[in-house]
């Protein structure tokens, strides 16, 4: 008998279960996934000018068209350039494009979006009118549009992207925030006098915030992906300044021959695109308690 009490006395050990462990947005593993596929190409973009690589504008006639190799990881183009180099210095440039658009497709959003779905009336009509009309092409052709008109280059390629982005985050911004005017705690806030100015900054804004988050990750691997189609299309960032929509557009005469010069960098947008969705989808999941059930 002593020994049975002795036994059950003795606590049990358990091993603890397997599981990853789970710390906010950097726990869920769609943002793991995405920062290991994102991870290694922001460090070489960043390293890029440590690198022993060749510049990207650099040529050499005597290396034309050579396949990847130590030296030239990503192989040369027809004039012998370095074609890793200049998928890096283009990766900057689609960062650039892609975090910019989404900034300012992010505070026009909002702040038109608000002012739209909270005064409504007037300012709304007037709001919404311009948006449909605006929603009435496609981003694609409504961004060639929009460069044809104020011209090619960085400056102008940002514009005409979150001109075209615009509208969809006003009409996202607007319906949240026509959910939110008919709640309790705006009812409340109403009966104690509180201003339009307080109730937008202290409780419409901070509860749209999240899905307006996820709506501009989703939108910079968009700007990202439609860059280089302006590029590739001779609309966007215009040679020799290296993007990789120019560099996929100069190796497809050679695709039979160099394979490289476009396929590699191609691989490359795919890959950010995937890891800016990947993201986007993950914080989505951490933000909204109904995904994360």
């Amino acid at each position: 008998m002593a020994n049975e009490t002795a036994d059950i006395r003795q606590p049990r050990l358990r091993l603890p279960a397997l599981s990853l462990p789970r710390d906010g947005v950097w726990g869920n593993r769609k943002v793991q996934i995405a920062l290991m596929i994102l991870g290694p190409i922001l460090v070489l973009t960043a390293l890029a000018p440590l690198l022993p690589l060749q510049a990207p504008l650099e040529t050499n006639l005597r290396a034309t068209m050579e396949p990847p190799s130590i030296v030239h990881p990503f192989g040369t183009d027809r004039m012998g350039r370095d074609v890793l180099s200049r998928t890096l210095e283009g990766v900057k440039v689609s960062l650039l494009v892609g975090f910019s658009v989404a900034t300012i497709a992010l505070v026009a959003g909002m702040i038109f979006g608000t002012l739209a779905g909270f005064f409504g009336g007037m300012i709304d009509r007037i709001v919404m009118t311009i948006v449909d009309i605006f929603l009435a092409f496609p981003s694609l052709l409504l961004a060639i549009g929009l460069v044809a008109i104020v011209g090619t280059g960085l400056v102008p390629v940002i514009a005409a992207i979150a001109m075209a982005d615009v509208p969809r985050f006003i009409r996202l911004q607007r319906s949240q925030v026509l959910s939110l005017r008919s709640r309790a705690f705006i009812d409340a806030a109403r009966t104690v006098n509180a201003s339009q100015g307080w109730m937008m900054t202290r409780h419409i804004i901070p509860n749209t915030v999240a899905p307006m988050l996820v709506a501009a990750s989703i939108a910079s691997a968009n700007a990202i992906l439609v860059e280089a189609s302006l590029s590739f299309l001779g609309l966007g960032i215009m040679p020799p300044a290296p993007s990789l929509g120019n560099i996929i557009r100069d190796g497809q005469t050679y695709l039979q021959q160099a394979w490289w010069i476009s396929t590699l960098p191609g691989i490359v947008i795919l890959l950010i695109a995937f890891s800016l969705h990947f993201l986007s989808d993950g914080i989505r999941e951490e933000l909204d308690p109904r995904a994360r059930k």
